[in-house]
């Protein structure tokens, strides 16, 4: 469950962050700091990886996964799993080098790039297996990637607020807002899809009584932590507004006070604009990190919803035959 809830999440927010840099909108120190910072992303995406060796039984058996890769569904899962680690890890090494080749970074984050959609696609159809009558239906993979792209862009904006850029709150949110509307519409068309199912030994009725309230849990979390992320973007630009509409509304100085004044060094200017960047917000928290931790609390509610129909998702199997 964690796996399916924190990886491909993790996955789409590694995506989003690296696109400024691929297209070169990124430069100078901003390039630095959002390659760095995709470790965020990147070990959310391994937590949920070593959540998933769990199946394995016995860590022995990891290498045998492999063996499958093009022939077993899960196989080419993991595979395609290693594969976005692996070269993600390669990269954020490398942005650590003195003087990184920039057509080299961009190559490898293209490379990266392909490899979580193949990702994203692969652990979409993993489970997609005929023989168990409630995962073999349509609109199960779709449910799936429209988790990533709710998760995803969330933990990215987080990410994005670390490294100090300036990401648009529309395009993030929107995407997951839209995602969110779309998997929701999903979740309720599977529940009737799911109700009438049944084995000779149980029925989705059964196994599941309260799916209501767990697709409602989730339409809950998600949206109040959607919800969060966008206040948090609206609370950032409110603050800066405030501080340029207070410096308008200063009172000028005499002239006689200017003239006379000395002029403040660049030094002091630098000093005094990072206090006020650091100005305090109503909880005591320095402002911007003030937004930083509701961005992050806004990205757990929203994996907290995707755990839940997560957990309904394994409690609906259901066999063909004498099987649950």
């Amino acid at each position: 469950m964690l796996f399916t809830t924190l990886a491909p999440s993790g996955a789409v927010a590694y995506l989003l962050m690296s696109l400024p840099v691929m297209f070169g909108r990124a430069t100078g120190d901003a390039v630095r700091r959002l390659n760095q910072l995709t470790c965020l992303p990147l070990v959310i995406a391994m937590v949920g990886l070593v959540a998933s060796a769990t199946h394995l039984g016995n860590p022995s058996n990891a290498l045998y996964v492999f063996t499958g890769v093009g022939r077993s569904p899960l196989s080419t899962e993991v595979g395609c799993a290693v594969a976005f680690l692996a070269l993600a890890g390669i990269y954020w090494l490398y942005s650590f080098a003195e003087h990184p080749r920039r057509g080299l970074q961009r190559g490898l984050l293209a490379a990266i790039d392909v490899a979580i959609v193949a990702f994203v696609v692969a652990v979409a159809f993993a489970y997609h297996v005929d023989t168990i009558i409630t995962w073999s239906l349509p609109l199960v993979p779709a449910s799936l990637v429209l988790n990533s792209l709710v998760g995803g862009p969330l933990i990215a904006l987080v990410g994005f607020a670390l490294a100090r850029w300036p990401v648009s709150r529309a395009a993030l949110c929107g995407l997951a807002a839209a995602a969110f509307v779309a998997n929701t519409v999903v979740y309720v068309v599977l529940g009737a899809w799911l109700h009438p199912l049944a084995n000779e030994l149980a029925t989705v009725e059964q196994l599941v009584p309260a799916y209501p309230a767990f697709a409602a849990t989730f339409v809950l979390l998600s949206a109040c932590g959607i919800a969060l992320s966008w206040r948090a973007a609206d609370g950032a630009q409110g603050r800066k507004a405030a501080s340029s509409g207070q410096a308008m509304l200063a009172p000028a100085a005499e002239p006689l006070a200017v003239a006379d004044a000395p002029a403040a060094a660049p030094a002091e200017q630098g000093d005094a604009t990072a206090e006020q960047g650091d100005a305090p917000a109503a909880n005591g928290l320095p402002g911007d990190l003030h937004y930083v931790v509701v961005r992050a609390i806004g990205a757990l509610l929203a994996l907290a919803g995707i755990f839940v129909m997560r957990f309904v998702f394994y409690m609906t199997h259901l066999t063909v035959g004498l099987g649950v």
